[in-house]
């Protein structure tokens, strides 16, 4: 488990997987995360669940503010392992919770795990371009915008530009020891 201040992260049980689905049942802040929204049962949700207990790769948490779970974040693609890189989401699904630090705070926890205890030299994600709150929070926590792919999703509608961003562990190292001269 791992704590911050606020935000609690820790792996995600059988028991969440009901508030999960029903956080993701906001379509409106799903798709502006994931650029797509698709009814996905609670029983469906469990059959993954139980299959990914089987992996050998772990790396999905609940975030948790007073006890109560608002979203979950993990990484998303392990493949490049021996370089060191991997893919990673976030997702506050509780619209009480939205721009109030909390991402920003799990976030920073999940980066201080994968860069200090996991030992990923970098960590990356892809955003709707559009999605001006995620980008802000992302630039807060020390990611760099590393390409444009043009209308490379569909989203509401309209072909969307997606935002690749990432941050090396020698970035984060640098925007932890300015964050902590600051404070």
């Amino acid at each position: 488990m791992l704590r911050g201040e606020r935000v609690v992260l820790r792996p995600i049980e059988k028991e969440d997987l009901k508030k999960l689905h029903e956080l993701q049942s906001n379509v409106e802040l799903v798709m502006l995360g994931n650029a797509s929204w698709e009814p996905w049962s609670l029983a469906s949700s469990e059959k993954e669940f139980e299959k990914h207990l089987e992996s050998q790769e772990k790396g999905d948490f609940v975030i948790e503010v007073d006890g109560n779970i608002i979203g979950e974040i993990g990484l998303h693609e392990w493949r490049n392992r021996r370089a060191g890189a991997a893919a990673f989401g976030v997702g506050i699904y509780d619209p009480n919770y939205l721009s109030k630090g909390y991402g920003r705070e799990a976030i920073g926890l999940f980066l201080d795990w994968a860069f200090r205890i996991m030992n990923y030299r970098k960590i990356h994600l892809e955003t709707l371009a559009a999605n001006e709150r995620a980008v802000r929070c992302y630039k807060a926590c020390g990611f760099v915008e590393e390409g444009l792919l043009r209308q490379h999703d569909y989203y509401n509608g309209d072909y969307a530009d997606v935002l690749v961003m990432g941050i090396l562990r020698d970035e984060w190292e640098a925007h932890q020891k300015e964050a902590r001269k600051e404070a």
